[in-house]
């Protein structure tokens, strides 16, 4: 009874010792976790006031729905200012009165698309920046694009640009009138800047295929744009020609409002990397064409090899009067001395 006694007695201690055990390890962890929690929740910043997966969709198709309400909005606000001019150019009073409203109301929208194309340009610039492998800095480029399109906003609300070629024109030449030297004083520079903003953009939606299309489209709005602006200087300005124009425009504003919205959800939900710059169509053609006769031409040719060897050489004269010429050529690498330690065990 004594032996069996002992070893009920052995069983208890043990069994009470694993469950003490058990629960010493229980409380470290759930201590641990806790410390863990904390310090997460410490490091973790708040949120922001402006949660982007909520505000932009994942759904591509909640993107177009919200694209084609903008583009009727757009297009209502076009058609009134249309109606509104006709009435207004066969006599209406009621025509009269609404023309400058709608006037001012479509140029607002325009500004408004601008500028909302800048706000998202500024957050794509933001995610962009959180980007691990964007070593090269490429998303300032949303920067520079937010600018743009807060500047192409005050141009379209101001029209600044046709109120700087007046006062040039008036400068060096006297006259105000709309012309084609005037026109071309807005217009190319515009040219100019919209063609270099184009291709920077258009490298930064190589991985974003609707944004993509979309930005070429407006490059053929901005270029149907500038035709329409000619055509109207040398034919004169009609109703017609000024609606296409306006048209043109709308179509611009839109597909830059639409592609900077689709590249944020692009950016958004699927990654927020920079795309890959990979040989286009317009480098290799450099490369086998005009850079191949560049190439060839920076080659050295035979008599500039003499002239430079000519340069190398020089005229020594010596004591009794004779001269000698003489090739100077580049001094050749030495080795180095030994140091001073092996100099000094040396002669140890």
């Amino acid at each position: 009874m004594g032996l069996g006694g002992s070893k009920m007695l052995d069983d208890r201690r043990r069994r009470r010792l694993v469950l003490e055990t058990e629960q010493d390890n229980s409380a470290v962890a759930s201590s641990r976790d806790e410390s863990s929690d904390s310090a997460n929740h410490e490091t973790v910043p708040p949120d922001l006031w402006l949660f982007l997966p909520q505000v932009v969709p994942q759904k591509l198709w909640k993107c177009w729905v919200a694209g084609a309400v903008t583009a009727v909005g757009f297009l209502g606000t076009l058609v009134a200012w249309l109606f509104a001019e006709e009435a207004s150019t066969s006599g209406s009073v009621l025509g009269d009165l609404v023309s400058p409203f709608a006037d001012r109301l479509l140029r607002g929208s325009g500004a408004v698309a601008w500028w909302l194309a800048a706000q998202m340009s500024c957050v794509v610039w933001w995610v962009r920046s959180r980007s691990r492998v964007d070593y090269g800095g490429r998303f300032h480029v949303w920067g520079w694009s937010a600018a743009g399109f807060f500047v192409a906003g005050m141009l379209s609300l101001s029209d600044a640009h046709r109120s700087v070629a007046q006062i040039v024109a008036w400068m060096f030449t006297g006259v105000t009138s709309n012309s084609m030297g005037m026109t071309a004083l807005w217009l190319l520079p515009l040219l100019v800047a919209g063609l270099t903003w184009w291709a920077t953009l258009g490298a930064e939606f190589r991985n974003d295929l609707a944004s993509r299309v979309l930005h070429s489209f407006s490059a053929i709005a901005a270029l149907s744009l500038m035709s329409v602006e000619l055509w109207a200087v040398r034919m004169g300005d009609t109703t017609s020609t000024d609606f296409l124009g306006r048209l043109a425009l709308t179509t611009l504003q839109w597909c830059n409002l639409m592609s900077v919205w689709l590249h944020l959800r692009h950016v958004v939900h699927v990654s927020a990397d920079p795309p890959s710059l990979s040989a286009s169509g317009w480098l290799a053609a450099w490369r086998y064409g005009p850079g191949r006769m560049v190439a060839a031409m920076s080659r050295r040719t035979p008599e500039a090899l003499e002239d430079e060897d000519a340069q190398t050489r020089m005229r020594v004269e010596a004591a009794d009067g004779s001269s000698q010429e003489v090739r100077i050529d580049e001094a050749e690498a030495t080795p180095k001395g030994p140091t001073k330690r092996i100099r000094q065990a040396a002669r140890r």
